[in-house]
């Protein structure tokens, strides 16, 4: 009986997870701060899981996180770049310790992105690679392609090469863990 009784729970915990948590799939790659980034997605009209997939790349979510290259807050933005991108969005002084800041920093992040969004016509391995290489490396890359469009396997940086890899994966996992929660709720409800 007591078993019985136990499965019943565990089923019942399960189903309630994945209604309302999304778990457990979000335990495997967690994801914070999404009312922010769902705002500034329909903002900027960029895929909130992609978005999703670059933070947790860049961050892992932490948003005092900090790179040896100096890149700052859950986007991780170099400080020069966020302050180019401030002016252009009308922010006053920003400063480094801002950049910590979760709704200044995936403003500012999704904002640049946006800008690469359109520069590389929805490219997305162009605009990764712009994104953690620099735009001129990426636009190099794409002038050595005769028709102008790179794989993965284009990219020479094999730092550049892993970061897009891991975010693709990433944004892939998280449409598919999108996917079999929205069958689970279809299903349950």
């Amino acid at each position: 009986m007591k078993k019985a009784v136990v499965i019943i729970l565990v089923t019942g915990l399960a189903i309630f997870s994945v209604l309302y948590f999304e778990m457990p799939f979000n335990a495997i790659i967690p994801v914070f701060h999404k009312q922010t980034i769902l705002y500034y997605s329909q903002a900027y009209n960029i895929d909130p899981l992609f978005v999703s997939a670059i933070i947790k790349a860049e961050s892992k979510f932490l948003s005092k996180a900090r790179s040896r290259r100096g890149a700052v807050g859950l986007m991780q933005l170099m400080p020069a770049t966020a302050r180019e991108l401030a002016d252009e969005l009308g922010y006053k002084n920003l400063s480094e310790k801002d950049l910590e800041d979760p709704k200044k920093n995936i403003n500012l992040g999704m904002y640049y992105l946006s800008k690469l969004d359109k520069m590389f016509n929805g490219d997305k391995i162009l605009m990764l690679s712009a994104y953690n290489a620099g735009i001129s490396n990426a636009l190099s890359w794409k002038a050595d392609n005769p028709e102008g469009k790179i794989t993965v396997n284009d990219i020479p940086y094999r730092e550049t090469k892993r970061y897009v890899q891991r975010v693709l994966r990433t944004y892939q996992w998280l449409k598919e863990t999108q996917k079999i929660t929205k069958l689970i709720r279809e299903k349950i409800i």
